[in-house]
């Protein structure tokens, strides 16, 4: 299979690259202006409801199912008592700024009661008196698109309403407050944190590639490689915006991995082609080196018979390590919660893309290219570039820094098995202290002005200000002081809203609770909300808010944890057995890739519960983050497992000794995977100086677990253990050995 793509490739590159020339083009075409339908960012959304059917959701449904959009236009700065004749005239002219749209179906602000001290009045005013809430709502029928588009009517009014306040209270200023004016900061931040992570991640990545390959040519193969899977991968996701709600986080996730796994796949690509040509060029007479270059006629057939040589080993590397991420992150489809099926998804199509970019386009550019490759790069030559080619360039031989690594290790495995035990242990220690969090407000943009509104409502306007806690009943509003009075008995609670009958059924009714905590999806509210849940009223109660969102949420994520487990776990012995024919090293490298993976968790914890390393502190890290780094740092851990053990298996084949195989497999794949994980941390890295506190998590996990991976685990542990188990290594039941004869993936 992968001798014929090879074939296909070197011998048809134009064909290849027009193909994915074309893909990208209406990828790109569908990401921005979306065939009429409205590009990938304007069809992006964020749900409120994570989990459909549990009882958070119901609530949810039920207080905001029915009723119009409400948008908050907040004013501040202007002294109020002092000037409540010069507001109620100023509010006379300018109210009808708003209710002459055609789409607004009412218009409240507190100088429209006869008194300003009826209590409808005083809740639009901030208990600061510096300011009032002007309440736009919405034609009840109006649907999403003409929603969206009536906002932005009122957006307009509502900048030409704050020049006409600024005109009469200089210090004045109208924000303007609502779900989608939030929902749409979010989506810019994230396209924002997208540009600067990759601005930042890519030069740094190129460089570093420079470096490995000694030219500029070959280090921007990769680069290019990962350009146009996430490109294309994009187009897939504009695709799914169709059939499903894709949140905008999703992006910056997908490109995160789609970079990182295109620069690993092409890395491995190109410096496997360049020992192939090596090999092909002392075959065919040339110096290895490239010192002296065939000419273009000649060049031909050995670049071509270097490449099938390069898709048929590497190649089959790649597909191998792309299936068994493909397995990792298709565990996310099991979730009840549709966003962790969308991430899923969207991981799934972007590592496809990496892979297939990797097996076609990478090596047809290689071929195009023919001489270009041969001849060393003038960078090389550069005095203090090429003692850094020289030291962790691609060219590897079979003796250097990483067989006497082996060596060093064969020599006293149990103390190196010890200590880097020690080492994964002391780093997943601050598990005990992880708290996992959901909350809306933790993705909004400090900067942008709907959240200056937003945090204005929560702390000057008591009444308006979002609940804690939403209890929706079976009784109406009549029926329901014993709960009232209830509720407001609970510790911390400082306010309980008067029952209101819900707009679709009069005979149920709606109470919202303030509790007086930091943290409004913590431990205490939790427990809160779970009591509830256990409270008879003596009628039907449901119990909503954040916290039983976020509650409901987690335990959807525990109730699958097993399957997803399941899936990632038999996968890997399934795949890894198939590669290698062994049954000790598909066990050995769950256990070990699963102790690395929470030492990561554990100091990405460590790093965001204090707030060191320059990264904000938080109450609790993102509980969606903290099950996308199991599942794709599961998969990168896997990654380097492929890499490492392939090679190891090859000089095993060859009839050499276990610590033999061991020091050549990672002397040749050990340039690989230490110079592969140094550009993927870059790229990480690069997602953490955006402003979006989820993908800063993301980020930094992810760059741990690769740097524990590929320096504490593949140069030492695994090594350490394969020195241990000698043959036994390779070990399996003499039936599993006829089955492997039959369907094995590495020959």
């Amino acid at each position: 299979m992968f001798e014929k793509l090879g074939k296909a490739v070197a011998h048809h590159p134009w064909r290849a690259s027009a193909v994915w020339l074309l893909l990208l083009l209406i990828a790109a075409g569908a990401s921005f202006w979306g065939f009429g339908h409205g590009g990938l960012f304007e069809r992006l959304d964020n749900s409120i409801s994570l989990v459909p059917g549990t009882e958070s959701d119901q609530v949810n449904k039920a207080t905001t199912g029915s009723g119009g959009v409400r948008i908050n236009i907040v004013v501040t700065g202007v002294d109020v008592p002092a000037n409540i004749p010069k507001l109620t005239d100023f509010m006379s002219v300018h109210r009808t700024d708003f209710s002459d749209i055609s789409t607004v179906a009412s218009v409240t602000d507190p100088f429209l009661f006869p008194d300003p001290r009826m209590p409808q009045a005083q809740a639009l005013f901030s208990d600061k008196e510096d300011g009032f809430v002007v309440v736009v709502l919405l034609d009840e029928w109006l649907k999403s698109d003409a929603a969206e588009a009536a906002e932005a009517d009122v957006k307009a009014a509502a900048d030409d309403f704050d020049d006409a306040l600024r005109a009469k209270f200089p210090d004045a200023t109208a924000r303007i407050m609502s779900t989608l004016a939030m929902n749409r900061s979010v989506t810019d931040q994230m396209s924002v944190d997208l540009v600067r992570g990759e601005s930042i991640g890519l030069p740094v990545a190129l460089l570093l590639l420079v470096i490995v390959f000694g030219g500029l040519l070959a280090a921007g193969l990769p680069i290019v490689g990962a350009l146009v899977a996430i490109g294309v991968g994009m187009g897939v996701l504009w695709a799914l915006t169709f059939a499903t709600t894709v949140e905008s986080f999703t992006i910056n996730i997908a490109s995160i991995i789609g970079l990182g796994l295109s620069v690993d796949y092409g890395l491995l690509i190109v410096s496997r082609y360049r020992e192939e040509l090596a090999r092909v060029l002392e075959t065919a007479g040339y110096p290895a080196d490239g010192s002296r270059v065939p000419d273009k006629a000649a060049a031909k057939p050995i670049v071509q018979q270097a490449m099938v040589g390069t898709v048929q080993t590497a190649g089959r590397t790649v597909f191998f390590s792309a299936l068994t991420i493909a397995f990792a992150l298709s565990a996310l489809l099991t979730m009840k919660a549709p966003m962790m099926r969308i991430i899923g998804a969207a991981g799934l199509a972007v590592t496809l893309m990496a892979l297939l970019t990797a097996i076609t386009l990478v090596p047809a550019i290689v071929v195009i290219m023919r001489r270009t490759l041969i001849k060393p790069s003038v960078i090389s030559r550069i005095p203090g570039l090429r003692s850094a080619v020289r030291a962790v360039g691609d060219s590897a031989s079979d003796t250097g820094v990483f067989s006497h690594l082996a060596r060093s290790v064969h020599r006293r495995p149990w103390l190196v098995m010890l200590l880097t035990a020690l080492i994964l242990g002391a780093m997943a220690w601050p598990l005990q202290e992880l708290q996992m969090r959901t909350a809306f407000i933790d993705y909004i943009p400090d900067k942008a002005a709907s959240t200056k509104a937003y945090n204005t409502v929560q702390n000057d306007y008591p009444a308006m200000k979002a609940p804690t806690i939403v209890v929706v009943t079976d009784m109406g509003p009549n029926g329901t002081a014993d709960l009232v009075a209830h509720l407001k008995d609970l510790p911390n609670v400082d306010y309980v809203s008067q029952p209101q009958s819900l707009p679709s059924v009069a005979a149920r009714s709606v109470i919202n609770v303030h509790v007086d905590l930091e943290n409004q999806v913590g431990k205490d509210v939790t427990q809160l909300v779970l009591d509830l849940r256990e409270y008879d009223a003596g009628y039907r109660i449901q119990v909503g808010g954040p916290a039983a969102l976020q509650h409901d949420f987690v335990q959807s994520i525990i109730e699958r944890s097993p399957y997803a487990l399941a899936i990632m776990v038999l996968a890997v012995f399934i795949l890894m057995f198939l590669m290698t024919g062994s049954l000790v090293v598909p066990l050995k490298a769950v256990i070990i890739n699963l102790s690395s993976l929470l030492a990561s968790l554990g100091a990405t914890t460590y790093i965001f519960m204090n707030g060191v390393l320059g990264m904000p502190k938080v109450m609790g890290m993102e509980t969606f983050i903290v099950v996308c780094a199991v599942a794709f740092g599961f998969g990168l851990a896997m990654d380097y497992e492929v890499f490492l053990i392939s090679r190891v298996k090859e000089y095993w084949d060859r009839g050499l000794p276990n610590d033999k195989a061991v020091e050549m497999g990672l002397q040749r794949s050990g340039r690989i995977i230490t110079s592969a994980a140094a550009i993927i941390v870059a790229v990480f890295v690069g997602f953490t100086f955006g402003d979006m506190i989820p993908i800063k998590e993301i980020g930094v996990a992810l760059a741990i677990t690769v740097i524990t991976d590929a320096t504490i685990v593949r140069m030492l542990l695994v090594p350490a253990t394969m020195t241990v188990l000698g043959k036994w290594n390779w070990w399996s039941p003499k039936p599993l050995r006829t089955l492997y004869g039959k369907w094995h993936l590495v020959h």
